[in-house]
């Protein structure tokens, strides 16, 4: 469907297509040039026509039109300006093709990968509560029944003559090895799920992380934490806590890094949580998506919070990884101090 348009905005031809769509007369339309598209488009169609039409600049934009039957499909507009040999604007003509098929292709689209979404953050939650079940399983079980061989060992140990040298030895050694799978047993409790985040908050969680990570790896972390009580709740802890790991993760296998920047900060209705490392940096191609499912992670975790995942990188110069999300998605249910 086509038409012009004067210097001046006025409607001077419409070509019968149009017509034929509309079911509109040539003067019902001349009268009312704008009378079939949609209501709700209607304002941003005409604010972006005044703006380009001030300016003499071509644009695109997609709209609802209203067919005969009253039926509303979707076109792509398009309108370019006519200039003289002075670059004065003596004619705007415009198209449009109808979208409609795309339009719901891409309808179809969105909602797929909404639902998609939704079904990977419920499986993030369902993940995130068999963790802390078998973590807290692990804990109190497993390490009560190593607690009391520890202390049956122990007692043993009292009870053995003093000439009873070589069973003392032995005793002594099963109660080292009690003493260790204990440790081993609370650390991958913790690793699963960190009881810390759970009783103390997300900031405390933050900066428990960065001492185990200055002190597995000898990279120097310079934390910054909110000054005062930090409200979220706990799935948006938990989803932070995740990326942080991730992270941390990466500059710790692939940055070469000695000093670490981390900051988890409110600012300006959003709350921020960065990684900045002095490391060896990474080329585009390397942080593309396809390449890193780690970084598919962190951006699909951001997403599900609301928010986004920024990198930025160059060879020799470093990475920053920042995460930013709306605050106030994080103010309900719990409170960390």
């Amino acid at each position: 469907m086509a038409w012009t348009v004067r210097p001046d905005g006025a409607v001077d031809f419409i070509n019968q297509r149009w017509l034929d769509y509309t079911g509109l007369s040539f003067e019902q339309q001349i009268e009312r040039p704008n009378r079939a598209v949609h209501p709700q488009d209607l304002p941003r169609v005409m604010e972006k026509w005044l703006t380009e039409l001030a300016a003499g600049k071509s644009f695109d934009d997609e709209m609802r039109l209203q067919r005969a039957d009253g039926e509303y499909r979707w076109f792509l507009v398009r309108t370019v300006p006519l200039r003289d040999e002075l670059e004065n604007i003596v004619k705007w003509f415009g198209t449009s093709t109808e979208i409609e098929d795309r339009k719901r292709a891409e309808d179809a689209l969105r909602s797929s990968l909404d639902e998609l979404r939704a079904l990977a953050g419920r499986l993030q939650s369902v993940r995130e509560e068999e963790r802390t079940c078998v973590a807290r399983q692990i804990h109190d079980e497993l390490g009560q029944a190593l607690t009391g061989i520890k202390l049956e060992s122990a007692s043993l140990m009292r009870e053995l003559p003093e000439e009873a040298k070589q069973q003392l030895a032995r005793a002594q050694s099963i109660a080292k090895l009690a003493d260790e799978t204990i440790q081993a047993v609370r650390r991958i409790a913790t690793e699963l799920r960190p009881g810390i985040l759970d009783d103390l908050g997300l900031a405390a969680a933050v900066e428990w992380v960065s001492e185990e990570f200055q002190a597995r790896t000898r990279t120097q972390v310079q934390l910054t934490l909110p000054g005062v009580g930090l409200a979220i709740d706990r799935e948006h802890a938990t989803a932070l806590f995740r990326i942080l790991q991730e992270m941390l993760t990466n500059v710790a296998r692939h940055a070469n890094a000695t000093q670490v920047n981390l900051r988890l900060v409110k600012e300006e209705g959003s709350l921020i949580l960065e990684v900045q490392d002095n490391g060896k940096g990474v080329s585009k191609d390397e942080l593309s998506v396809g390449r890193s499912l780690g970084i598919l992670g962190m951006r699909e975790r951001a997403l599900l919070l609301g928010g986004e995942l920024t990198i930025t990188s160059a060879p020799a110069f470093g990475t920053t990884v920042t995460v930013r999300i709306p605050a106030a998605l994080g103010n309900r249910q719990t409170r960390d101090q």
